[in-house]
């Protein structure tokens, strides 16, 4: 059931073991950079970005102590196997290092993202050692409250203290999120800066300017020893999951957590789920449309909202708050709406004029679509 006028505020808001080398399982060992094991230790890596594009690569560093049977997996953040880097590979004591040329088990070069690797270790008496940043380290999740908008060059800056996964939402204090500038991305450490024209997502809100314009930045970190690749304009991390084959997940081990932390709802989720779905508003009984396609409404009417075609696979059976803006101020809400929905509005409440009508869909995973548009009332 629509209500109206409440005060609402939305801002704010495994399978396979790939290459396992235990035939018989034994129990393991976990090992993390800072208490290193007896076989394994002085876990490194070259760096924390490269560019495959360009033909460069990326190093992983360590040492054994010890022959030892080697692996060396790449996953992506769905923790889907990426690509195999060594396997199965007796190797002598003394300091090690692989290469990884940013292509997967395909030979493809991978999208833009954040990955991590394992290394499982079996030296000749059995033993074995395994190195999964995940059970350890990342999904930490954390305000950024300093920052600073730069409107003479049309960015934000802001610092990260870790490489985390970052989203940036703008929006109006006590009304409608606006824009989601950044959406779960992955970013380095230190000064970042992101590109923004002061302006909503459909450039009808000159929010920048805004009296109650209000900007959340919110990070999850990564696992220790990942690496965000750049520079592939050919292919996005969307297209690329959505384009292959199943491929064998990370090995869970239930129970395994080395130290204590509070994990963000969101670093468990795929990040095919774990975005902002987008919506489309139609005015089906709308009196015409006039210049610039501008919906003229009048009495009752019916505002159409749903899910884009690429959203409904993923978004679809879930359920959404739907929540109506005019002009940025709080109007109507369905608390417990589906995709799609029709709202029948009474226009005759208010008076004539060119409004802006803005929709949020907030999932109850935090994850939140959000459309503006023009629409003319008369009488």
């Amino acid at each position: 059931m629509i209500k109206y006028f409440r005060p609402f505020i939305i801002i704010g808001l495994i399978l396979l073991f790939a290459g396992n080398i235990w035939a018989d399982d034994p129990q393991p060992n976990f090992i993390t950079t800072e208490k290193p094991g007896k076989i394994i230790q002085d876990i490194r890596v070259s760096k924390d970005s490269f560019n495959p594009s360009k033909g460069e690569e990326w190093g992983i560093y360590y040492q054994l102590n010890s022959k030892a049977k080697v692996n060396i997996s790449l996953y992506d953040p769905d923790q889907e196997l990426v690509a195999v880097l060594i396997n199965q590979k007796p190797q002598g004591k003394g300091k090690k290092s692989v290469l990884w040329d940013g292509k997967d088990i395909d030979g493809q070069i991978v999208p833009d993202e954040a990955y991590f690797f394992t290394i499982e270790a079996v030296d000749q008496k059995g033993n074995m050692e395994i190195y999964d940043p995940t059970i350890f380290s990342g999904g930490e999740e954390d305000d950024i409250t300093q920052g600073s908008i730069d409107s003479e060059n049309g960015t934000i800056n802001y610092r990260l203290p870790e490489m985390g996964r970052v989203s940036i939402r703008l929006g109006i204090s006590g009304g409608p999120l606006l824009r989601t500038l950044v959406d779960w991305k992955p970013r380095l450490t230190g000064e970042v800066t992101e590109y923004w024209n002061g302006k909503d997502q459909d450039n009808l809100f000159d929010l920048q300017s805004h009296p109650r314009f209000k900007m959340l930045i919110t990070y999850f970190s990564l696992p220790e020893n990942s690496i965000i690749t750049y520079g592939n304009k050919k292919l996005g991390y969307f297209e690329y999951k959505t384009g292959q084959k199943n491929r064998p997940k990370k090995r869970d081990y239930p129970g395994i957590e080395i130290g204590e932390r509070e994990i963000s709802k969101h670093y468990a989720m795929p990040r095919l789920m774990d975005r902002s779905p987008r919506v489309v508003m139609t005015f089906p009984k709308s009196v015409r449309l006039e210049e610039d396609n501008l919906p003229v409404l009048k009495g009752k009417t019916i505002v159409h909202v749903e899910l884009d075609k690429e959203s409904k696979k993923y978004f679809q059976e879930m359920k959404f708050e739907i929540v109506f803006f005019l002009d940025g101020e709080f109007y109507a809400e369905e608390e417990t709406g589906y995709s799609p929905y029709n709202w029948i509005w009474d226009t005759s409440q208010i008076k004539e004029g060119t409004y802006i009508l803005t929709v949020n869909l907030a999932s109850f995973k935090d994850q939140v679509g959000l459309l503006s548009k023009k629409v003319k009332i008369v009488r």
